[in-house]
Parts: structure tokens; sequence; C-alpha cells
């Protein structure tokens, strides 16, 4: 396989390093390597600039400062292997007064050189004097926040970094950076909990400081725990995300809390005279209780995704999606499929769905065991062409009966499923079968592995999904996702992701009533691009009413099982129907 491999994350920074090197001016140089050549939103990347550096680029910006490759006055321009722009300056690698010994900053220091600024008429006056000041007010901004968590029981403290382990350990992976440090769970620079660090790693910095004196800690470790701790407390654990590839620190922190309660349409809490953690603290209780109260409203949130850095940006939509969002193709589809009049709206569509439910769980045609497969199969291709997707998909468990069962009876015996009780229905579309012509023994294996991590993360989220991951014991799980999302350039960290040419992708997560509750993510609706432009808010919303409609779908087949009716089960999608169904002959004759 090989048609669809990307580079890879680490090839990639090392060409943007490359690249920014050539550029005649420090300015360009920095956009050129804060955006990883314009594949990140240049605001977004700029982000990861300390206090300092942002004030040492405006002043390179307003000078015409020049980049070439030799020394000149000290201040250099480094990318570093997470991916970071950063402008560093005189001793600051050394003996800045925030420098530590941790593993981290060698992440950060030690990345690709691009150059050294030039200054045409001599360093500005009074350059250095202000970057030592913005230097210190950084410093004593943390030794506050250490001196406030210091001030509170340590019972307290530790429960704060009990729940950043927690939420850490259950969630994908993040890069955030405060001040000078780096901190993160992706990878070789890995120095938090998760899929590259064990909580008793002595790499997990949260270990450390849970062993050590809280007056002795690092100020930029206590800034950390005290902003992230705040902002996993404002939302969804998730919410750690949206800093993710930027600085996480007190004034950004503070003005982002205010942002959301504003969009919430709830009031600011009082924080004057209140010591910065604290503050911290209230806002976020404040805009986790405004937020519940929006989504209650109907307010539905969805994210834009930086696959590169991380960064995902929550936004809060007001207007529902109807079935007028639907694409036609896809609506039209469903009344073919059930033999009925174009529905009016999702009741609509939903009674339809309930009323051929027993004809879908008969057998099926053309290579499916059941109608359920084959119409399943139909309305996610047909939403994959018509949102100009190269792959579609759907996932969701095999003998959905039976897990209602074990849910109504608060059993945890799913928790013992494995990957194989999953499926996912992965559908090609016409393009995407043209592209592999010349290697079409590959179709079929694309398709195989990306069916197989589909499967990988219905298994993942069950626990979660079900309502029993505090019962999970040792049993891995992520928190089952609950936003709609757009990503860009995704196809170079994950490695299923850059072995099969994810780049561009929308994801639907949608739950349905089981056993008379909610349960989140049991099913989605994905599409990805591996070749073209990347996917506008405009597709995000078709893809969210595609999988509206879909969620009619499943939420009538749970219903129908739970009033006794025999499940058959998914027996399709799995590796030798696709192997079957797309081998070279029927591929070609597709």
């Amino acid at each position: 396989m090989g048609i669809l491999r990307s580079e890879g994350f680490a090839a990639l920074v090392e060409s943007v390093a490359s690249e920014a090197a050539a550029r005649a001016t420090v300015a360009e140089a920095v956009e050129h390597a804060a955006s990883l050549a314009g594949r990140v939103p240049v605001e977004i990347g700029l982000r990861a600039l300390t206090r300092p550096e942002e004030h040492l680029f405006a002043a390179a910006r307003a000078a015409r400062a020049e980049l070439r490759a030799e020394p000149g006055s000290g201040e250099r321009l480094v990318l570093t292997r997470t991916g970071r722009a950063r402008l560093l300056f005189g001793d600051q690698e050394n003996s800045d007064q925030e420098n530590s010994d941790q593993e981290n900053d060698d992440q950060e220091n030690d990345g690709h050189p691009v150059g050294y600024v030039h200054w045409p008429n001599g360093r500005p006056t009074g350059l250095a004097a202000e970057l030592a000041r913005l230097s210190t007010r950084d410093f004593d901004e943390a030794v506050d926040i250490r001196d406030w968590l210091a001030g509170l029981p340590r019972t307290r403290v530790d429960a704060m970094i009990e729940k950043i382990r927690f939420s850490l350990l259950h969630m994908a992976p993040v890069q955030l950076y405060t001040g000078t440090a780096h901190y993160g769970n992706l990878g070789k620079s890995s120095n938090l909990v998760g899929k590259s660090v064990r909580p008793d790693s002595d790499r997990c910095r949260l270990k450390s400081l849970a062993e050590t004196e809280i007056t002795d800690w690092d100020v930029r470790d206590a800034c950390f725990l005290a902003c992230l701790h705040a902002l996993i407390s404002s939302g969804p654990a998730v919410r750690a995300e949206e800093f993710s590839g930027t600085q996480l620190r007190p004034d950004r922190l503070l003005a982002f809390l205010r942002r959301k309660i504003d969009d919430y349409r709830v009031g600011r809490p009082p924080i004057d005279g209140l010591p910065t953690g604290q503050a911290l603290q209230l806002l976020a209780e404040t805009c986790a209780e405004g937020r519940a109260t929006a989504t209650a409203a109907g307010a539905r949130p969805y994210r834009v995704i930086q696959g590169l850095n991380l960064n995902k940006r929550e936004t809060l939509a007001h207007d529902p999606v109807t079935i007028a969002d639907v694409p036609t193709a896809v609506v039209r589809a469903a009344a073919r499929e059930l033999d009925c009049p174009i529905p009016a709206d999702f009741a609509e569509l939903r009674t339809a769905f309930e009323a051929a439910m027993p004809a879908l769980n008969g057998s099926g045609a053309d290579g499916f065991s059941t109608r359920f497969e084959q119409v399943l199969h139909e309305l996610v291709m047909v939403g994959t062409e018509a949102i100009g997707s190269d792959v579609g998909m759907s996932r969701g468990p095999r003998r959905i009966g039976e897990l209602a069962a074990m849910v109504a009876a608060d059993s945890p015996e799913a928790m013992e499923w494995t990957t194989t009780a999953f499926y996912c229905c992965v559908t090609p579309s016409r393009g995407f079968v043209e592209h592999f012509a010349a290697a079409a023994d590959e179709l079929p294996q694309v398709l195989r592995a990306i069916s197989a991590r589909m499967r990988y993360n219905g298994w993942h989220y069950l626990p979660h999904t079900i309502g029993m991951h505090e019962r999970a014991d040792e049993r891995d799980w992520f928190f089952a996702p609950t936003m709609s999302d757009l990503t860009d350039w995704s196809d170079q960290h994950h490695t299923g992701h850059v072995a099969n040419g994810v780049r561009y992708a929308i994801r639907v997560p949608f739950g349905v009533a089981m056993a008379g509750e909610h349960r989140p993510g049991m099913f989605d609706f994905r599409l990805m691009r591996a070749f073209g432009e990347p996917y506008t808010l405009d597709d995000l919303r078709a893809g969210t009413a595609v999988g509206e409609l879909l969620r009619c779908l499943y939420q009538a087949r749970v219903d129908a099982f739970a009033d006794g009716a025999a499940d058959p089960g998914i027996l399709d999608f799995d590796n030798p129907w696709y192997q079957a169904r797309y081998s070279s002959t029927l591929a070609t004759a597709r």
C-alpha cells in the first residue's frame, strides 16, 4: 500500500523549516513556519508564541528585519519538532529565569534551525529591556498562581491533578504550551499521560507534581495546571483541545472564558480583585453552566479542527438542521428504498423507517445479508457522492438487540466485547475507485483498514456510550464524541490517516435512545477526502443533516428490537466482505 500515504508530520516539519529559511524577512519566515506553510490558519499558529516572542515578532515586522543564515544580533527562528515556531533571544535557552531541566524543553530548543534576525538599522532601542520585562511579567504571574495553589488544601490540588489525569487518559491527544514549556501526550514528545505515557511513568509531569511540594514546583507547571484545570472545568473535558497548538496562559484563558460566557448569553461573574487562579475557576464554573443552558435550549455545538496542531475550535449553531439540509439525492434515495413519498421532515422519515423495519430485517440482495445493510450502504454511498467525498462511512454495534437487553439489565457484559462486535459500512466514491485503476488490489486493503479503525472506535467509546465507564477498571476507553466536526490536514499524525490519505474529514457522531436514556456516540456518519479542496461549513451542515437521517434509521432499529423483534445482527462489512466486493474484478466492473 502506498498510493495514499502522506509524508508524515516529522518530514513535513523539516520541509517547512527549509522553506521558511528561504524567506527574505523574519516576518515572512515566522508566518510560514507558524502556519506550517499555510496548512494552519496563521492566526492560530502565531498563538504558540510566548508573550516576549510576540513582541519580538512585532518589532521584526515593523523594522522589516531580514532573515539570514549567519548569526546576527542573537535572535533566531526555530521550528520545533512539535511544529511550533519559536523566536529565541539572548541567553533565553540557558539562563532564563523560567528555565528548568525538564525534558520537554529539549523538544522545543532542539528543533529545526530556520535563520537569524538581522536588523537593517540595528536592534531597536529598548528591545532587550522590553523582552526582559515581558519575561519577568510571565514569571511573576506564574509565581502568583503557584502561591495561590500552595494556599489551597493539598487534597484539593491533588483532586485537580487527578481530574486532569483522568481527562487526558480518555480523550484525543493535545499539544499545549505555557510560556517556554511544552506539554503534550502525542508521540515521542509526550510528557503527559496518554497513549505514549502511562500514569505511573516518570515521564508524566502530573506524576512528578503529585509527588512534589507545591512550593517546589516549576512556576510554569503551576501555571499550566491551574489553567488546564479551569479549561476542562468550563465544559466537556475535550475543551482542552481548544488550546491545542497554542499558549495556555492566564490572560489568554481569561479572555477565552469571557467570550464563551458571552456566547452562551449568561452574565459574567465579578472577578475584580480575585487571585488569578480563583478568577479562572469562577469563570470556568459560569462557563460550564452557560454551555449546559445553551445546549439544553437547542444550540448545536460543532468544531473546526486543525489536524496538524490538533487545535479544535468549538462554535455554537443556533439554527437546527432540518430535512431541507439533507442533500436531495439522499432524501430521494431514502424514499426510493422505503417505497414511500418524499418525507416532509425527520418525523415523517422516522415513521417511514419504523414501518419498514420488519422488511429491512429480511434477506438482502446484491451481496448484502439483509435489506437493512443494503439500505444503509445505499444511503451512505449516496451521501458520499452528494457531498463530494472520496469515502463515506457509518459505524455501530453488530448486535444492537443484544446490547439493548444488556443495558436494560444494567449488565456490563458488553464491555467484554472485542472489536469484531462492531461494524463500519465504508463506501468509496466512483472517483476514489477509479484512482486505484493502476493498483486495484490496494482498494480493498484501504477499505478494510478504514473499517477496522472505525470498528475500534466503536469498541473504544462503548463504556462511556452505555454509561458504564466508571466500571471499566483497566479497560481502555475514550469519551464518546458528541459534536460534529470538520478537519483539515488530518493525514500527518495518526498512523491510519497517514497510510490512507485522510487529509480532510467530517465526523458526525450521534446517539440513540436506549433503555430509557440517551446513549451518545453509539453511531456516526463520516466523510473523507484524500484529494481536492477542504470541506466547508456548508458541507459540515449537509453531513450533519445526513447524520440525522441515519439516526432516524438507527433509532427505528433500536426500537424494533426493544419491542422483542428478532435481531439478525449486522453480518456484512467485515474484511472478507470488503475483499470480495472490491476485489480487482468487481472494483473495475463497478
